[in-house]
């Protein structure tokens, strides 16, 4: 089983506040994401990459980690502490009556969800094919003061958008987990930023 040993190491820039916005979630229907292509009824593939950390892991994009127990999911994404590693494709399609984004595993999308378990450091991870399925994952348009977008579409729930990264044991790459009410705070080595789908070369 992978292992959520951390430790706590120097990020190579240094870590800035997070932009003063507020999100306002949006329906959560594929058409919401980025790159929706209404004859499919999909949005994307694309990736997912990490935004506004003030940090050199800004735009590195998720990486996939696999569970060796299958008792909760078949894993949870992380983002990789370089930029040119391979990535796995992640687009927003209908599971039965629900627009849910999906992450390509082995040639099939498999849904993904924020994790419901509060136990072993999994509270807030993005799942994937989880046995019990958490908070899903909506599309957030975020606003600074003066009205304009901050550009991108972000993840998060309920209008919280704020993730904090900690870099695993491997030093490979990050773990993320949602901030929302009812979990920690941040913790010791862990920084804020946002999670945007889309490619980060792009506004949206």
């Amino acid at each position: 089983m992978v292992s959520f040993a951390l430790v706590t190491l120097a990020v190579a820039a240094t870590v800035r506040a997070l932009p003063e916005i507020t999100p306002i979630v949006r329906e959560n229907t594929c058409s919401n994401w980025p790159f929706y292509r209404q004859f499919s009824s999909v949005a994307g593939p694309w990736t997912l990459f990490a935004s506004s950390t003030g940090t050199d892991i800004d735009n590195n994009k998720a990486s996939y980690v696999t569970f060796s127990d299958t008792s909760l999911a078949a894993g949870w994404l992380s983002i990789s502490s370089r930029n040119d590693t391979a990535t796995p494709q992640v687009q927003c399609q209908a599971f039965g009556s629900s627009d849910m984004l999906a992450v390509n595993i082995g040639g099939r999308f498999e849904p993904l969800s924020v994790s419901a378990y509060t136990y072993h450091n999994y509270d807030g991870l993005i799942f994937a094919r989880t046995v019990t399925r958490g908070a899903p994952i909506q599309p957030h348009w975020h606003f600074f003061a003066n009205g304009t977008r901050q550009p991108g579409t972000f993840l998060g729930w309920n209008n919280q958008t704020t993730w904090a990264f900690r870099r695993l044991e491997d030093a490979n790459s990050f773990r993320v987990r949602l901030l929302f009410a009812g979990t920690p705070g941040l913790v010791d080595g862990e920084f804020a930023g946002f999670l945007r789908a889309g490619f980060a070369e792009l506004d949206d």
